[in-house]
């Protein structure tokens, strides 16, 4: 079973790279300016390491991740992509091993992994250094591991909690999941079972107390991001806010969506399944209530709703998987359900594969190859450089320059983006 597991997981990673690799050559570039940003805060925390690499809402994990792997293989441009590239690659893995933890056979399991990881955006995510398809294949899978390996369950939403907001509700389904375990459970596992609880709520606490500590406001950020969401949206109506994510869910992942049905038909079928998948499905639709909620408050991500969705698709996917797996294995007739879900995986490989070649991130005002171009030609240890921004796109140049520490950025000018953007002083040391 572990050899058939490896090839399995083998299969996974190979596919997703694929997948990725197609991507790229429909001319991915980025999904964002975040993308970029990230990059600079990461470049800067590998040349001095702090606690709080961005100082803003943005949560550390993922700085101190690519930072990290900076110091090893340097701080350029091209490096964050190649670490964005392995963590994406390796992002089904982590909803596999919580689908076979809860008794799914390798081949549901690995089906259900796929399901998300192989959505465009899951595609596109996996391919920009940005944490969000790492991290949230780290809080879905810590739903499918809470009920049969909670330390498990604990240590991966402790991760994703500090790299993502949409993480949070999940950990505090896991942290309640093991305090009730606790006292439910015998003397022994007591104690197991409330550290397990202390892991999984220690990124949200950390950062309250952090930003308590540093901005005097335990919720400075969510001040942060909703100022910085109205002042670059256009004011949308209450329903359309409370409908954005749903929509969302629906539109671009569908398959994914229609593929989950097995898995409800299956639960509306069997008690013993829906009892082990209660605490997963329960913990994504909080999840998805959750991020309604924040972008009914505007603290939700400014543009892109889908890419926080990552935790919900996950769960989805395996919950369906398992679906078409349980409702197959209980007669002849339901073998029907193993040919629905096939037509869904095919659909939704398709889809994917079709898709992805058509990436956010093209339009002339998006693209930044003439910034990347420049930085790389500035690049040099023996020069600074001050930096006029029109708006965002200067942290692709800085990114591509590689050494944040050496870069002055001036208050932005304000003006339309063009190739010309932002305007450079060159100083040499």
């Amino acid at each position: 079973m572990r050899r058939l597991d490896a090839a399995f997981s083998l299969g996974l990673v190979a596919v997703k790279a694929l997948v990725m690799l197609v991507a790229l050559r429909g001319g991915f570039e980025q999904i964002s300016d975040d993308d970029y940003a990230r990059t600079v805060i990461a470049q800067s925390f590998a040349h001095a390491p702090h606690l709080d690499p961005s100082g803003t809402s943005w949560l550390p994990f993922p700085f101190w991740l690519y930072g990290f792997a900076m110091m090893i293989v340097g701080r350029s441009l091209g490096a964050a992509r190649a670490i964005a590239f392995v963590l994406g690659a390796l992002s089904p893995l982590p909803v596999y091993a919580g689908m076979r933890s809860m008794q799914n056979t390798p081949i549901a399991s690995a089906a259900g992994a796929a399901l998300c990881a192989l959505t465009p955006w899951s595609v596109w995510l996996a391919l920009a250094p940005v944490p969000e398809c790492w991290a949230g294949a780290c809080a879905a899978a810590a739903l499918l591991f809470v009920g049969t390996r909670p330390v498990v369950a604990a240590a991966l939403v402790a991760i994703a909690s500090l790299s993502r907001y949409e993480a949070w509700p999940v950990a505090a389904v896991v942290a309640g999941a093991c305090v009730v375990a606790a006292a439910r459970g015998d003397r022994r596992a007591r104690g197991a079972m409330i550290a397990s609880a202390a892991l999984a709520a220690f990124g949200p606490i950390a950062w309250l107390a952090n930003n308590a500590i540093s901005h005097g406001d335990a919720l400075h950020f969510v001040a942060r991001v909703a100022a910085f969401r109205r002042a670059n949206t256009t004011p949308m109506p209450l329903a359309s806010r409370l409908l954005e994510y749903p929509i969302a869910l629906v539109t671009d992942a569908r398959t994914v969506v229609v593929a989950s049905l097995a898995g409800f038909a299956a639960a509306a079928r069997d008690a013993t399944f829906r009892k082990r998948w209660v605490l997963p499905i329960g913990g994504a639709l909080f999840d998805l209530a959750f991020l309604i909620y924040g972008d009914a408050r505007d603290g939700a991500p400014t543009h892109h709703a889908v890419r926080a969705l990552v935790v919900v698709l996950a769960v989805l996917g395996a919950f369906g998987a398992a679906g078409a797996a349980s409702l197959g294995s209980r007669d002849v007739k339901s073998k029907t359900w193993y040919a629905a879900f096939a037509i869904a995986f095919v659909a939704c490989v398709w889809f994917s594969v079709t898709r992805a070649r058509f990436p956010p991130g093209l339009g002339a005002s998006e693209r930044r190859v003439a910034q990347i171009a420049r930085g790389r030609a500035l690049a040099a240890p023996a020069v600074r450089i001050d930096v006029t921004p029109c708006a965002y796109e200067h942290f692709a140049l800085i990114a591509a320059f590689g050494a944040p520490e050496r870069v002055t950025i001036e208050p932005s000018s304000r003006e339309p983006v063009t190739d010309d953007c932002p305007r450079v002083v060159v100083h040499a040391l």
